[in-house]
C-alpha cells in the first residue's frame, strides 16, 4: 500500500497527521481498496525512490478535491453547522459569499439570515461569544455586497441563542426596491379593509372606516365594495421601520415623501372581488405585473365564491401566490371542517 511509504518518506514530516502529507495518507486510505495492490503508485519506483517526498506536492490538489471541497456540485459538509459563521476558513468564506449572492439575487435584493441554526441535526442556539463573531462575519459578507445587516428578532433555543437578520441591499438616496402585490379574493374578505390598516395605520371602526381611505368613487364608498383598481404603498427605511405617516387633517398619503425616506416600497393593488368585476381584475393582476399575489380569505365564509377564480387566474399566470385568513373571530365549525377538508 503506498500509505505506510508515504509517512514514513521525507514528505510526511514528523508525524502522519502534520503537514502536507497527511492529506495524502487519508487519500491514500481510501483508495487502497480499490487499488487492490495493482496501482502504479504503489509498484512504481517514484513510491519507494527517493523522490518519494516529491509525491504530496504531485498528487496533492487531485486528493484534496477528495478530501474536501465541492462533491457533485454541492457544498462541502463544514457549511451545515452552525458553528461555521464563528470562524471560518478561506475556503468556507468564499463559499458563504456565494450562497449569500444568489439568495439576495432570488429574493430581489434581500433576505433572512438565521445565525445559530445549522442543518447538521444539533440542537439550534449559541452562546454570546458565538454570536457576536457570528454577526461579525456575517456583517463583513454583507459589506462585500453592499447590503445592510438589521436585527429583525432573537429568541432562545436548547442550545443558546439564535437571531434573525435581514440583509438588504443598499440603493441610492434617490432610489428604492419596489415589490408589487396584488391582492384578490372573494367579495366581503376584508380586502380594502386590511389595506387601509397596513398603510395608515389606524385599525378599522366596524364601519368601513378604513376601507374608505383606498376608495376611489362615490359608489364604493356607498356599497363598500371595490370595483377598479386601487393602488396604496407601504414604505419601509434602511432600518426596516414603516415610514407611511397619514396626514393629519385629511388622513391621506403624500407618496412622495414616504418614497423619498424608504428603501423599499410595498405597492398594493387593490382589486375587486365581485363576480360582475371579474374583468378589472383581470386587467389588474394582467397590467400591473405584480410579483406575488395575496389571496384573502375569510374565515366566515370559507373557499367561495371567487376565491377558487382568483387562485386559477393568479397561478395560470405564474405569480407566487400566499394566503391571508380574515376574520377568525367569527369562523364557525362547519366551515372550519370544510376548509380543512378541501386543504387535504
Amino acid at each position: 500500500m503506498s500509505a505506510p511509504v508515504l509517512a514514513a518518506g521525507p514528505g510526511a514530516g514528523s508525524g502522519a497527521g502534520a503537514g502536507p502529507g497527511a492529506a495524502m495518507v487519508k487519500g491514500a486510505s481510501r483508495r487502497g481498496s480499490a487499488s487492490s495492490g495493482d496501482s502504479p503508485r504503489s509498484g512504481s519506483p517514484m513510491s519507494t525512490g527517493p523522490g518519494a517526498g516529491d509525491l504530496p506536492s504531485i498528487f496533492a490538489p487531485e486528493l484534496d478535491e477528495e478530501v474536501g471541497g465541492n462533491v457533485n456540485g454541492e457544498l462541502e459538509p463544514d457549511l451545515a453547522s452552525k458553528f461555521v459563521l464563528v470562524s471560518p476558513s478561506s475556503e468556507q468564506y468564499d463559499c458563504l459569499l456565494k450562497q449569500l449572492r444568489e439568495r439576495m439575487d432570488e429574493g430581489c435584493g434581500e433576505t433572512i439570515y438565521v445565525i445559530g441554526q445549522g442543518s447538521d441535526g444539533k440542537k439550534y442556539g449559541l452562546n454570546d461569544d458565538d454570536i457576536e463573531a457570528s454577526v461579525a462575519t456575517v456583517k463583513s459578507l454583507a459589506e462585500q455586497i453592499y447590503s445592510d445587516l438589521i436585527l429583525l428578532r432573537e429568541r432562545q433555543e436548547a442550545g443558546g441563542k439564535v437571531a434573525d437578520y435581514l440583509v438588504r441591499k443598499r440603493v441610492g438616496e434617490n432610489d428604492f426596491l419596489e415589490v408589487r402585490v396584488a391582492v384578490v379574493g372573494n367579495v366581503d374578505a376584508g380586502k380594502s379593509t386590511l389595506l387601509g390598516v397596513l398603510t395608515h395605520g389606524e385599525l378599522d371602526n366596524g364601519r368601513g372606516f378604513a376601507r374608505q381611505k383606498l376608495f376611489r368613487h362615490k359608489h364604493e364608498v356607498e356599497s363598500g365594495r371595490t370595483s377598479s383598481v386601487g393602488n396604496d404603498i407601504l414604505g419601509f427605511d434602511s432600518t426596516g421601520d414603516v415610514v407611511n405617516k397619514p396626514d393629519s387633517h385629511g388622513g391621506g398619503l403624500d407618496w412622495t415623501k414616504i418614497c423619498e425616506k424608504s428603501t423599499k416600497v410595498i405597492t398594493f393593488i387593490d382589486l375587486a372581488g365581485h363576480e360582475k368585476y371579474l374583468k378589472t381584475t383581470v386587467f389588474g393582476m394582467t397590467g400591473h405585473l405584480p410579483d406575488f399575489c395575496m389571496l384573502m380569505v375569510g374565515s366566515n365564509a370559507g373557499i367561495v365564491g371567487m376565491t377558487k377564480e382568483h387562485l386559477g387566474l393568479a397561478l395560470a399566470l405564474n405569480v407566487p401566490v400566499f394566503v391571508v385568513v380574515t376574520k377568525i373571530d367569527m369562523c364557525p365549525a362547519n366551515i372550519l371542517q370544510g376548509c380543512a377538508q378541501f386543504s387535504r
